[in-house]
């Protein structure tokens, strides 16, 4: 993503995400939609389970304090607290008394996001046997898309 200049002097990512210092001079991308209806703290735990299942915070990395990230993204520390304990008891993260919070080892967030995956597949199956689809077209449609996908190189 692009790195463009926010108006308290600090890099931001264009496309709407907020910045997050992993460390000095180095941003990750928490993306918060502050007009969607969805609870912040729910989108930040799926913007870091997103970035944990998917490398872009690795076991052991340390997570900014409740008070500097709240800052960075501009929320309450509450909001930053609240998913900081929702990601702790997913197995996400660990956070250790006078040290801080850390990405969890083990693939806990990458088997978060394969399980909510499967839930949305599984929706989306039902929502086409609800709508008259019979199991056979489904079964047809889901193989004709994965070989469609198979073909293509712009994952």
């Amino acid at each position: 993503m692009k790195r463009t200049q926010n108006g308290d002097g600090l890099p931001a990512l264009s496309g709407g995400a907020r910045p997050l210092r992993e460390q000095k001079g180095d941003f990750l991308p928490i993306t918060l939609n502050y007009k969607s209806k969805r609870p912040l703290c729910d989108q930040l735990c799926e913007s870091v389970t997103q970035l944990a299942a998917c490398g872009g915070l690795a076991p052991g990395d340390a997570l900014p304090s409740v008070r500097s990230l709240a800052q960075e993204l501009g929320v309450n520390p509450n909001t930053v607290q609240k998913s900081y304990r929702m990601l702790e008891q997913r197995g996400i993260i660990e956070s250790v008394p006078g040290k801080g919070s850390f990405i969890a080892q083990g693939g806990a967030a990458r088997e978060r996001l394969r399980q909510s995956g499967r839930e949305a597949l599984e929706d989306g199956i039902q929502t086409a046997l609800d709508r008259g689809l019979h199991p056979v077209e489904v079964a047809q449609i889901c193989g004709e898309y994965l070989k469609k996908k198979e073909g293509s190189t712009d994952d």
